[in-house]
């Protein structure tokens, strides 16, 4: 596996979030291990928490943080999309609005 720099940005999923304690558990297919997430490092408004199965890219760097050798450094939530908490590649879902207006 080729070195993973935190710049570098991967594509993954939450495997658990505890909101409220503020932190997670994140998983790519690039990474060897499990990445804990703070939710500091989310880039987003407003409240900043994530959901079991939600679909991220992040940033990560080798730390130890409590059991972990990777954390976070940016977390980027996909909106709208959602994996089983399972790891499951099933169908999942996603919702969308689409307004029109009479003139």
């Amino acid at each position: 596996m080729p070195e993973t720099k935190a710049e570098d940005v991967l594509a993954g999923h939450v495997l658990e979030w505890h909101s409220e304690e503020g932190w997670g558990v994140l998983v790519s297919d690039s990474l060897p291990d499990q990445v804990w997430a703070h939710f500091s490092a989310i880039q987003a408004s407003g409240f900043r928490e994530l959901t079991a199965g939600q679909l991220v890219t992040f940033s990560a760097e080798e730390a130890e943080q409590d059991e972990y050798h990777w954390r976070a450094v940016r977390v980027w939530p996909e909106a709208d999309v959602r994996r089983p908490p399972n790891g499951d590649d099933g169908p999942g879902y996603s919702s969308g609005l689409d307004i029109s207006f009479d003139s």
